[in-house]
């Protein structure tokens, strides 16, 4: 037969009051009473009556929850015993599903609902309904509570779970847990929600300020407003037990809208009267601390008793409150801010700072920062020049000239590089920003010059040293060497001047090469082939060549050896010039250069002495052998050196001199009688003004002074009146050494002329490529493009007007006008 009972059949009996003895009870009397009981029935199988089975669950079941709860907070796990639980378990199983019997799964299912609705209205509601309740106070009373109805709803979803298995299912009703889940929220939170949330508030705020707090009171509280978000949503119906639906995703709305919301308002709060507090206390670095301390301890709070989902929101809160509001006090701030941070590297402050300011909700987020590091970077630069200006100023007023070699503003701003440098990759994480500020700052003061030498020269010059092998009077190893290359590069590519940087070096190591002067052909090359990297390989095409020439010189050289050897056996030379030739102390060493690759020298003419004649009479001949006559040579006198063996009649001295010095030296050799300026000049082959460095060099040294200047005029400068003689009083403790001679030609300056000259062929080049490609451009815009092209330095806008012109002239371009023969601010490319 049908168990289902017809509508209105059930009687809603008055529940009897707890035994007296209910609390005197034993857990293991109750369990024993329920065991004969159950087992009594199941025996006789007697049926269980309504009344007399809901008696027995209520006394021995829901009422001793209740009455333990009221005890304390603390619940048994076994408040039955496991036989009695089962007992109690199979009393309303036996209600519901035993054969032949009638099914009160509907009128136990209300008795269950009635029952826990009783308790929230006794034990729940009523404590809580004081209006005087409030704060931290109310909050303990409320987590107890709600703590009290998890776990009676806990009990009877355990007791009753056949109801939810059987009728519920089948009735498509609620499950027990969500009937007490609801009654909750339709009881007890909906009077006490404005109460609650204030007290968790406060008691969030006095945890805040240093104050001890009950987290696991403060969790229950905050959990109430999620689990109200899961009794209004969709699945509110069918919520399974209280630890699955605490697992269950949760549903936000209540907890965002009566919870989260003026929590973050009360934060909000909270923070703009501490953090105005702060400001005014503490320096920057402490105030960061302190918001680093915060925002740490508000992540905790999140993961202590608060919903994952308010982490990001909070954190926001804070930062916007503590950090962004204040941003620009906080960078700019004089004696604590960024700036006084730089410049006391204070690296961790910084640190903070950078990473602070990175967060979500710093408006402008680390922007300041780079404008102030920028400008500290700037400013340190600037320094550097007006250091390089006061010594130059300072040997002004000693009547001493600006040397370019001076190496001390270079090394600054290497070690200024490394400084900030290695701010920006270990402080600020290598940000794109920073990196950008710094490329301007270095741009800045990098392209501004101290002195009559631009920084591009005295780069070069540093580079220059480097590569003989000393920085300064220190002598380096080829690891130092190859480090103080690498950070050429560094500031090399802030240089504006790249293409004035190319020619100088170029200079450089010609003199290097040919004087022998380099310590490392490896080094060499590697410099060539960063600049390679950094450029292109149009950058270093005729370097390379220049050490592509320098390499074969050794070749060259064995070939005219073995030459004049062969040449001498075959009798094929005049006598004459033979013994000329075996003057020499060794076969002389020509070195051949292509004209292209090697900076362009004047060439000087010079009456060689009869031993030097001999020697380029011969090379001439081996070269045209060599080639068949189709290369051409033209000597370079200028940068060729010597060795001359010096007979004096205190001593004699091997010393290494210039061609120039050496022919000067032939023309004075067994001269019994001294020469005048004009005499010398002729025998030597080269006009007066050449004529009086070569003998300034001689004369005048202080330390090798091997020929005697006389003559009535300033005896350290050469005058039109004096004659000159080999000095036989001349004497030197060193046995071997080199005189210097200073350079004949004004290279600095013939390399900046040569510099524009070329600067405007690139122009040129490179609009006639654009219009070529365009065929018709607006001005501007085809200045722009011009300016964006040419990457090995800056070109003026003047200038590139200026060729544009001229390129008019020339008819490569064309104004474009309109009808009535107005410039329309366009050009035309002429095919």
């Amino acid at each position: 037969g049908s168990r289902t009972l017809t509508p209105g059949t059930t009687m809603a009996a008055e529940e009897p009051p707890t035994p007296a003895t209910l609390q005197r009870q034993s857990s293991l009397d109750r369990e024993q009473e329920l065991i004969k009981y159950i087992t009594d029935k199941c025996a006789a199988r007697e049926e269980i009556e309504l009344e007399e089975g809901w008696k027995i669950l209520q006394e021995k079941g829901i009422d001793v929850v209740t009455a333990t709860l009221q005890e304390t907070d603390r619940m048994d796990k076994k408040p039955f015993g496991n036989r009695g639980y089962s007992s109690l378990y199979t009393v309303g199983f036996n209600m519901c599903s035993c054969a032949n019997t009638p099914d009160r799964s509907e009128d136990l299912y209300q008795r269950v609902n009635d029952a826990m609705a009783r308790f929230l209205k006794e034990h729940v509601v009523e404590p809580l309904l004081d209006p005087s309740l409030v704060g931290v106070a109310m909050l303990e009373k409320f987590s107890k509570a709600w703590h009290n109805h998890k776990i009676m709803t806990k009990w009877i979803q355990q007791l009753f779970q056949h109801l939810d298995r059987g009728y519920v299912l089948n009735s498509a009703t609620e499950s027990l847990t969500s009937c007490g889940m609801k009654k909750f929220l339709n009881v007890a939170f909906g009077d006490t929600c404005e109460r609650v949330r204030a007290g968790a508030l406060d008691m969030i705020n006095r945890e805040r300020a240093g104050n001890e707090i009950d987290r696991n009171q403060l969790k229950n509280c905050v959990e109430v407003f999620i689990v109200m978000g899961l009794c209004r949503g969709s699945g509110s119906k069918d919520l399974k037990s209280v630890d699955k639906m605490l697992k269950m995703n949760p549903e936000l709305d209540v907890y965002t809208k009566d919870f989260e919301e003026p929590f973050l308002r009360s934060t909000r709060e909270y923070y703009t009267i501490e953090g105005a507090a702060w400001l005014e206390s503490d320096s920057v670095p402490e105030y960061l601390s302190r918001v680093e301390t915060a925002l740490g301890e508000e992540e905790m709070r999140v993961g202590w008793y608060l919903n994952s989902a308010t982490h990001d929101k909070l954190q926001r809160t804070c930062v916007e409150t503590l950090l962004s509001d204040h941003q620009k006090q906080l960078v700019e701030r004089p004696n604590s801010g960024m700036y006084a941070l730089l410049k006391l590297e204070k690296g961790e402050d910084l640190r903070r700072m950078f990473v602070l300011f990175q967060l979500d909700g710093v408006e402008k987020g680390v922007a300041p920062m780079t404008q102030i590091f920028q400008k500290f970077v700037e400013d340190q630069g600037e320094a550097l020049l007006d250091a390089r200006r006061a010594e130059i100023k300072r040997l002004a007023s000693e009547k001493k000239k600006e040397n370019q070699s001076d190496p001390s503003m270079i090394m600054g701003m290497l070690a200024l590089y490394k400084k900030t440098n290695g701010m920006v990759k270990e402080l600020f994480d290598n940000h794109l920003e920073f990196q950008k500020s710094m490329k301007v700052a270095f741009q800045e003061f990098m392209n501004k010059d101290a002195g009559k030498f631009a920084n591009v020269e005295l780069l070069t010059a540093y580079c220059d040293g480097i590569l003989k092998g000393h920085e300064a009077s220190e002598k380096l190893s080829a690891a130092a060497m190859e480090d103080r290359l690498e950070s050429v590069m560094n500031l090399f590519v802030y240089l504006a001047d790249k293409d004035m940087f190319a020619e100088l070096y170029r200079d450089a190591l010609a003199k290097r090469l040919l004087n022998k002067k380099t310590t490392s052909m490896e080094l060499e090359k590697h410099m060539i082939s960063r600049l390679k990297q950094l450029q292109g390989p149009p950058f270093t095409t005729k370097i390379e060549g220049m050490i592509k020439d320098h390499q074969m010189c050794d070749d060259n050289n064995a070939k005219f050896e073995e030459y004049l050897k062969s040449t001498a056996a075959d009798g094929s030379t005049a006598s004459s010039s033979s013994s000329s030739s075996t003057e020499l102390s060794e076969t002389p060493k020509v070195q051949v250069l292509t004209l292209g690759f090697w900076p362009s020298q004047q060439p000087r003419p010079v009456n060689l002495p009869p031993v030097l004649a001999s020697a380029q009479s011969h090379f001439e001949a081996f070269y045209q052998e060599q080639h068949s006559g189709k290369k051409k040579i033209q000597w370079q006198f200028t940068l060729g050196d010597a060795e001359v063996h010096g007979i004096f009649p205190k001593g004699t001295y091997r010393l290494s001199v210039t061609t120039l010095q050496a022919v000067a030296l032939s023309v004075l050799n067994s001269q019994a009688t001294p020469l005048g300026l004009d005499e010398m000049s002729q025998r030597i082959g080269t006009d007066e003004e050449v004529t009086k460095r070569i003998l300034h060099s001689l004369s005048c040294n202080p330390k090798y002074r091997v020929v005697k200047k006389q003559g009535a005029g300033n005896p350290k400068t050469i005058n039109n009146d004096d004659t000159f003689i080999a000095n036989e009083k001349f004497t030197s403790k060193s046995k071997r050494f080199t005189i210097p001679m200073a350079s004949l030609d004004n290279v600095g300056q013939a390399i900046k002329n040569k510099v524009v000259e070329d600067r405007s062929y690139l122009i040129d080049a490179s609009v006639v490529r654009t219009m070529k490609a365009r065929k018709r451009m607006t001005h501007h815009a085809l200045v722009s493009e011009v300016a964006n092209q040419l990457q090995t330095f800056n070109a003026r806008v003047g200038d590139i007007k200026r060729r544009i012109e001229n390129l008019i002239e020339r008819e490569y371009l064309a104004r474009r006008e309109d009808g009535d023969g107005q410039w329309t601010k366009e050009y035309d490319y002429l095919a």
